[in-house]
């Protein structure tokens, strides 16, 4: 197929996509660290008495959430182990062991293998956080200019769809007949 042909029906692809999605009842569904955070914070605060302050590690446990949201840190591991790594790292950051409530509250003190996978795995969260650089302002123009084109271009369909596909045939201009109006041939 010629390229023209290709974008079309690229563009005819993504036209009905949507339409697709609400179809089959599907949920396009993103789970994010912050309600976790919050179960551990209020965890902290019944659980783990031994911490006077726990809203204290908010603030460093949100710059960690918001860092880590510019990763691929939310595709890699779930929500609640960024937000354990964010409370932990906060915790760290004040100064603060969390050892106990890691081992007593969480009930990770018999099962020794988890609560080293989880470590594990926060270190390689806390690895991938620190190699994050942020854009730079020229890709960052280039970026807006193609999102600015999208945008456009998305208009543009909208405006097509809104007219009822007539260019393309997908609604019929004829009205249809009425249930009175139909005869045997209408039928056969």
């Amino acid at each position: 197929e010629t390229p023209a042909g290709q974008e079309r029906v690229l563009e005819q692809i993504l036209e009905y996509e949507l339409l697709l999605i609400q179809q089959l009842n599907f949920h396009l569904v993103v789970h994010n660290p912050y309600r976790p955070m919050e179960g551990l914070l209020i965890d902290l605060k019944t659980r783990y008495p031994t911490m006077e302050n726990p809203e204290s590690l908010r603030k460093s446990a949100d710059d960690f959430l918001a860092q880590a949201a510019m990763t691929d840190a939310g595709l890699l591991f779930p929500p609640s182990q960024i937000a354990l790594t964010a409370i932990l790292n906060s915790a760290s950051r004040a100064g603060i062991n969390m050892e106990s409530y890691m081992t007593e509250c969480l009930g990770l003190k018999e099962d020794r293998d988890t609560l080293s996978k989880m470590y594990d795995s926060m270190r390689r969260m806390k690895t991938l956080l620190r190699g994050y650089e942020l854009p730079k302002s020229e890709e960052v123009h280039i970026y807006k200019q193609k999102l600015e084109r999208i945008h456009a271009e998305f208009a543009i369909s909208s405006n097509k769809r809104k007219r009822g596909y007539e260019e393309d045939g997908h609604v019929a201009k004829e009205p249809r007949l009425a249930e009175e109006d139909w005869s045997d041939e209408d039928l056969m």
